[in-house]
């Protein structure tokens, strides 16, 4: 486990800041109490464990209600989705690639939310 990158929590932050009240801070305290661990072979996967929190036994997940769309090193257009579990909780950033290959570095200044 590791800290998250300011990456990480800059794509958390805007996507909290685009949710209801209640929802935007439980996400930022669930952020601010969190590790990370990337996903080995897939570094378009972060999942989060919130420190304090005894997350249930897996039964899915489901995206918050912010997605957004970001452009790799290539040009590249990646979606990007953030995930909670079924309380609602911090669980998981993703980034899907729709182009062939891996993701290289998703270039942060040209994220867009809808």
């Amino acid at each position: 486990m590791r800290q998250l990158t300011s990456d990480e929590k800059y794509v958390i932050q805007e996507i909290a800041l685009r949710l209801p009240a209640d929802k935007c801070d439980q996400l930022l305290t669930d952020m601010e109490r969190a590790t990370a661990e990337s996903v080995p072979g897939n570094s378009a996967r972060v999942l989060f464990t919130i420190a304090g929190y005894d997350r249930p036994a897996y039964r899915g997940q489901h995206p918050f209600s912010v997605e957004g769309k970001v452009f790799d090193r290539d040009g590249s257009e990646l979606l990007v989705i953030l995930h909670a579990d079924e309380n609602g909780r911090l669980l998981e950033l993703e980034l899907v690639r729709f182009d062939k290959g891996e993701v290289i570095e998703p270039d942060w200044s040209t994220l867009n939310f809808w």
